[in-house]
């Protein structure tokens, strides 16, 4: 009995059936169609390359899909190569880039990231109201690495830690702000209270927050220096955050 089916759907992409997961859909990234003669096995050929790689079978489609979408821009039966691969990848990620990522979508390019030595930062909040300090934490964070990656508490994640009263800004309005940023490369979104889970998945080499953090709270360090990552304080502005403008708010709104 197989456990995880691979479809492929022509123009439509991809289809993946995991025995333990949703179904997941892998949308074609193809540009022009030139001659499908050989897709097929290009998938085939690139996949079980990437699963013996030690790729998980969600990475092994995606990248997989990548390569069928190059084939198909060229005539006839024809081989792809690694430079190949590796041009269309930067593209996409130029493409998608700036963008909100379901957790396997953003495991499947950190992984082809890591592939060409890139070094993946993360960080996480609720980012209810951005403030400059928000932005000048980000921009240090981003020169910390060449990818960084923030994970986003969900309204239902806010909820929790701040009281029913939060989020101002929903989860949907607090990632398009967040994707705005030129210094955001990639945005996921995490229910859970802490981004424990989140890091365990998408292992990040440089795990960063503000220095009002002392090192041993910050959620995940075991983790990342577990694998030999580390993490980064940055030094935060005084006097940003955003409780303190909401108090703000509050106080004029009262004074009016």
């Amino acid at each position: 009995r197989a456990q995880d089916i691979l479809i492929t759907r022509g123009k439509d992409g991809m289809s993946l059936y995991q025995s333990k997961e949703e179904l997941v859909s892998i949308p074609t990234v193809a540009k022009e169609v030139f001659d499908v003669t050989g897709a097929g096995d290009t998938v085939i050929s690139v996949f079980s390359m990437a699963v013996f790689s030690g790729f998980s079978h969600y990475e092994s489609a995606w990248l997989s899909n990548m390569a069928a979408s190059v084939v198909v821009g060229k005539v006839g039966t024809a081989v792809i190569t690694l430079e190949e691969i590796n041009e269309f990848l930067h593209e996409e990620m130029l493409r998608t880039s700036h963008t909100v990522l379901k957790l396997e979508e953003l495991k499947a390019i950190i992984s082809m990231a890591k592939s060409t030595d890139k070094k993946v930062v993360f960080t996480n909040g609720c980012f209810d109201i951005i403030h400059g300090g928000h932005i000048e934490f980000l921009q240090k964070a981003k020169s910390l690495g060449d990818i960084l990656v923030v994970g986003l508490n969900t309204d239902q994640s806010v909820r929790k830690l701040k009281g029913e009263n939060r989020p101002i800004k929903n989860e949907k309005e607090r990632a398009n702000i967040l994707s705005a940023l030129k210094y955001i490369d990639y945005i996921t979104l995490f229910d859970e209270t802490t981004p424990e889970k989140l890091i365990r998945e998408i292992r990040p080499d440089i795990l960063v927050k503000g220095n009002d953090y002392k090192i041993d709270e910050v959620v995940g360090r075991e983790i990342v220096e577990g694998y030999g990552a580390r993490v980064e304080l940055i030094p935060i502005v005084e006097g940003h955050s955003t409780t303190q403008t909401l108090a703000k708010i509050l106080e004029k709104h009262k004074a009016s």
